[in-house]
C-alpha cells in the first residue's frame, strides 16, 4: 500500500499534493506517515481495526498510521497507530492533543484540512522536540517571596506601632482626654494613637 490510501474519497487534487509534501517531510524526520480513509469497519472497533492494518500492510517500526473512518452516523472518526521507532519519538501527550484536535477539525471542517494538519503538527512535534514540563516550584516560589514580604511587612509595622523605638520594650495603651496614648514604661517614651 502506498501511503495515502483515499478510498473515502476525502482528498482534492490540492489536499492530496500538501500532503504528499508533508509526508516527504516526515520522511526527512524519519517517520514513515500513512494515511487511510474509509466508510468500511468491518471489525466496528476503530482501534482494532488500524492495528490490523498496521499489522496485515507490515508497516515499519517507524510508521504512523492514521485513519479516518466514516460512520453510519456520517461523522469521521480518527484513530491512530504507531509503530516501535514512531512512538519513541512522539511524546505522547502532545501527540493525544494532535489527535483530539484531528478528531474535532474532521467534522468542523473536511477530512483533508484534518489529516494535513495533523500531519504538519506531527512534523513540528519530531523537529521541536517533547515539551519540558513546566515547573511549578518556580510559579509557588513567587507566591512564596510576596508572601514573605507581606508577612515581613507586617511584622515590621507591627513592631513600628508596638514597640519603643528607643528601648524596644512594648508600649503600653491608656486613655487619656487627648485620646488614645501609647507610652514605654521604661523610657517613657510617648506615642498618640488614632482617633
Amino acid at each position: 500500500m502506498g501511503a495515502i490510501n483515499d478510498w473515502g474519497q476525502t482528498l482534492q487534487r490540492a489536499d492530496r499534493e500538501r500532503l504528499e509534501n508533508l509526508i516527504w517531510s516526515l520522511r526527512g524526520q524519519d517517520v514513515s506517515f500513512v494515511y487511510l480513509a474509509s466508510w468500511h469497519d468491518p471489525l466496528n472497533n476503530l482501534p482494532q481495526y488500524a492495528a490490523s492494518v498496521f499489522t496485515a500492510w507490515r508497516l515499519p517500526p517507524d510508521a504512523v498510521l492514521v485513519v479516518f473512518m466514516r460512520g453510519e452516523d456520517r461523522r469521521w472518526r480518527v484513530e491512530a497507530r504507531l509503530g516501535d521507532q514512531a512512538r519513541a519519538r512522539v511524546a505522547s501527550p502532545e501527540w493525544e492533543e494532535t489527535l483530539a484536535e484531528a478528531r474535532i477539525e474532521a467534522n468542523r471542517a473536511q477530512p483533508a484540512f484534518a489529516v494535513a494538519n495533523l500531519a504538519d503538527r506531527l512534523l513540528d512535534l519530531l523537529v521541536s522536540g517533547p515539551k519540558q514540563p513546566v515547573e511549578t516550584r518556580r510559579s509557588w516560589a513567587w507566591v512564596y517571596a510576596v508572601l514573605a514580604l507581606v508577612g515581613a511587612g507586617g511584622v515590621f509595622l507591627a513592631l513600628r506601632v508596638f514597640l519603643c523605638p528607643h528601648c524596644l520594650r512594648p508600649l503600653r495603651r491608656r486613655a487619656s482626654f487627648r485620646g488614645i496614648l501609647w507610652t514605654c514604661p521604661r523610657c517613657r517614651f510617648t506615642r498618640t494613637g488614632l482617633r
